[in-house]
């Protein structure tokens, strides 16, 4: 999902055979040209919707030749609030490996980043990374190639910063192959590496996020489990204002059981103005701590709660899951944050949505709740008006699940619920 224009919201929906794009009104319907097939794509693992009102979405490609080393190609597609199809568009892409996908818009300009594994070492990778910037024309500029090596580990996480430039975290590991207990924190522009980087980071830290002025924000924990602190760098590299001491949380991952990289923290939730929450999520509880764009802890938090954090997708009958994702939160207008619990007993309830002041107190009237046992919310994402959409995940009959997405205004008042979904 992804807010849209005029209030509406963009779906993305995996499918054999093309996946399926929808816009919907702020009714919760479908507006006039809208689903459409994304051809020959079965899933997208970026929607980005631009301000004026066309959106970028990058699919794989399900007609084009895969190479046989991970390096899968993948297409971006672009369509105006119509679902036309831009004119040039699609362009063929590569899927960045370990990095994933790794994209957004800035301005009408799609910035996409890839890395490739060049080459496996006795305990190291060679790799290549580079910028390929996409203009609303389809014109496509790909940028100079960066050449490094790593010590093979784990847990890499990169983002688009408002610059255009890509950032990421990189764990090391330590002598003799121990833990990582240090990172890099890494800088690919179209030009190449931009002065100041790479950064050496004592701790392994997250994902970066920004504010509006660009700086870069991350969590850094000395070891998996241990308090989090935050740090912040400017686009040159150098430390500014912004830094927490050791907090009282966690600042657990986006997933949890699996080994190596679950225990990179989870990016911090980032205002413009460079407010930031940092999100200890747990089977059993969740804490929140509420940092002013100084680094100190704001009054009325950290925000606690005996609510645990929702696990999502879905363990076939006969594999071996070993870990999963989970749900993660969401930052609204007026640095509102939105989490994502599970019921306390699945067998009789459902989960929730909570809404959390910048007081950090719970916002009246929610949270807002699934009355239907087994029920969750797998997602949320806010709109400019405060609006969050949440996607319900409900069992069915057979052993299926259905899936609706839910338009939930700032005071809880459920707009609509519009099933997008069905067994």
């Amino acid at each position: 999902m992804a807010p849209g224009p005029d209030g509406g919201v963009y779906v993305s929906i995996p499918r054999h055979g093309g996946s399926v794009l929808a816009l919907l009104d702020r009714g919760g319907q479908a507006r006039p040209g809208w689903p459409i097939a994304v051809k020959d794509s079965t899933s997208c693992g970026l929607l980005l919707p631009v301000g004026d009102g066309s959106v970028r979405i990058v699919c794989n490609a399900t007609d084009l030749p895969q190479p046989d080393d991970d390096r899968a190609d993948v297409r971006a597609f672009a369509f105006d609030a119509g679902g036309r199809p831009l004119t040039g568009w699609p362009v063929q892409l590569r899927l960045g490996w370990p990095a994933g996908y790794v994209g957004a818009v800035v301005g009408d300009e799609l910035i996409y980043f890839t890395e490739q594994r060049v080459a496996l070492n006795p305990n190291t990778v060679s790799y290549e990374a580079w910028v390929t910037r996409v203009a609303v024309n389809g014109a496509t500029r790909s940028g100079v190639k960066v050449q490094r090596e790593e010590t093979a580990c784990c847990g890499e996480r990169w983002a688009v910063g408002p610059d255009s430039v890509v950032y990421g975290s990189v764990l090391a590991l330590g002598e003799n192959l121990s833990a990582p207990s240090s990172s890099k924190l890494l800088a690919v522009s179209s030009a190449g590496v931009p002065g100041g980087f790479p950064i050496a980071i004592d701790g392994m830290a997250s994902e970066p996020s920004f504010d509006a002025d660009g700086r870069i924000h991350v969590t850094v924990v000395k070891e998996a489990g241990g308090p989090a602190r935050t740090l912040v760098f400017d686009t040159g590299g150098q430390a500014a204002i912004g830094g927490s001491a050791e907090l009282g949380i966690n600042a657990t991952d986006v997933c949890s059981g699996i080994e190596g990289s679950c225990a990179v923290p989870a990016a911090p939730l980032v205002g413009s103005d460079g407010t930031t929450f940092v999100i200890e999520a747990h089977y059993t509880h969740t804490k929140v701590a509420g940092l002013s764009p100084s680094g100190q802890m704001m009054a009325g938090w950290p925000y606690r709660s005996e609510a645990g954090v929702q696990g999502i997708g879905v363990c076939a009958p006969g594999d071996i899951c070993e870990g999963g994702d989970v749900a993660t939160a969401a930052l609204g207008p007026g640095d509102v944050v939105y989490l994502i619990n599970r019921a306390n007993d699945e067998a009789v309830d459902g989960g929730s949505l909570v809404a959390v002041g910048p007081d950090g107190r719970v916002r009246a009237g929610w949270p807002v709740e699934l009355k239907r046992a087994g029920a969750a919310f797998w997602s949320v994402v806010v709109g400019s008006d405060g609006t969050a959409y949440a996607l319900a995940i409900e069992p069915e009959s057979g052993g299926k699940s259905s899936a609706s997405i839910l338009a939930i205004a700032p005071d809880s008042t459920v707009r609509y619920s519009t099933t997008i979904v069905e067994p």
